[in-house]
């Protein structure tokens, strides 16, 4: 059974995975997109070949749509999400899911009441390294989690008139910088693997930007079972660097870079190296995955629930950091 898509949003993602992935998904169509600016919005459908510009949020959701993707800064996505959702459609949402746990409960109900699917775009927890990474803690061989080192850092500094500035916005950003954008991806994945866990503490710094979220952030966490996890997001360093290790009573899993294909497994003084590489467009297994929960009735692979436990952890990073 082919599902209609309406994309809101097309901004930088949406341009470069988002409506690629609605449209090669298995049995899906992107029918129809909506934006603020109409002139934008046609421009954008022209280059996809989507059938329908709509001048309106109202047209898209009067469309007949099956599902509604929101690809837009997260301050929109309550709004975007409880209105999708209240005309019928299983609503697929980009990160971080919203800025508070309140507003995720908005969102939850909503799509409870009106009997759709609502899943948040944290796709990589559908790339086979993430699967198998999943597979082997469910299978004991790291033994008891001892201790976690998260580390990502780059640079970012937009101009005033950068498209992607929203990001340094906190109206906009869902209330921090680094954090909001590329940490919560990562807290999305501990919490995929391990479970739940609590921010204990958290420094902001902005050492080298002025914007007005911070451009490095600096968490200590705590899973339910009471080991230590150590997370570090920065915009600050022209270097760079993209790592996940997980240290257990019985070995270790090193993802660096977390995005590439690289994954060395150590068990006791046994040292194993795999490559499992990420997909082509890092979207279409997570719309796969969504699509495929819509038609079978259950939840998607990352549901409003786990969605709102990362946004929580983004609240206390904020409330701690201050």
């Amino acid at each position: 059974m082919k599902l209609r898509w309406g994309l809101i949003g097309y901004g930088d993602l949406a341009e470069k995975r988002v409506a690629s992935a609605l449209q090669n998904a298995s049995e899906s169509e992107l029918s129809a997109v909506w934006g603020r600016d109409p002139g934008k919005t046609r421009a954008f459908a022209e280059r996809h070949g989507i059938e329908k510009a709509c001048a309106s949020l109202d047209e898209l959701l009067n469309g007949k749509l099956d599902c509604v993707y929101v690809c837009t800064p997260p301050g929109s996505h309550p709004e975007y999400a409880i209105r999708a959702a209240e005309a019928g459609c299983h609503v697929l949402v980009e990160k971080p899911m919203a800025a508070t746990g309140e507003e995720c409960d908005q969102m939850i109900a909503a799509a409870r009441k009106a009997g759709v699917r609502l899943g948040v775009a944290y796709y990589r927890r559908s790339f086979p390294k993430m699967l198998h990474i999943r597979k082997l803690i469910q299978e004991g061989a790291l033994g008891q989690p001892v201790w976690i080192n998260i580390a990502a850092h780059s640079w970012f500094a937009p101009a005033a008139d950068d498209p992607k500035h929203w990001r340094v916005e906190p109206e906009h950003s869902g209330g921090a910088g680094a954090l909001a954008d590329i940490g919560v991806h990562r807290l999305d994945l501990l919490d995929y693997w391990l479970g739940e866990s609590k921010v204990t503490g958290a420094t902001f710094t902005n050492l080298v930007h002025s914007y007005d979220v911070e451009d490095g952030s600096s968490l200590i966490l705590k899973l339910s079972h009471g080991a230590p996890v150590h997370a570090f997001f920065s915009w600050n360093s022209k270097t760079w660097i993209d790592r996940f290790e997980i240290v257990g009573s019985e070995g270790k899993i090193i993802a660096e870079p977390l995005d590439g294909g690289s994954l060395i497994v150590i068990r006791g003084r046994d040292r194993e190296e795999l490559d499992l590489p990420p997909p082509e467009n890092a979207h279409l297994p997570c719309v796969d995955d969504f699509l495929t929960a819509c038609r079978d009735g259950r939840e998607p692979l990352c549901d409003g629930a786990a969605g709102r436990r990362t946004t929580l952890l983004l609240e206390e990073a904020i409330r701690a950091s201050r």
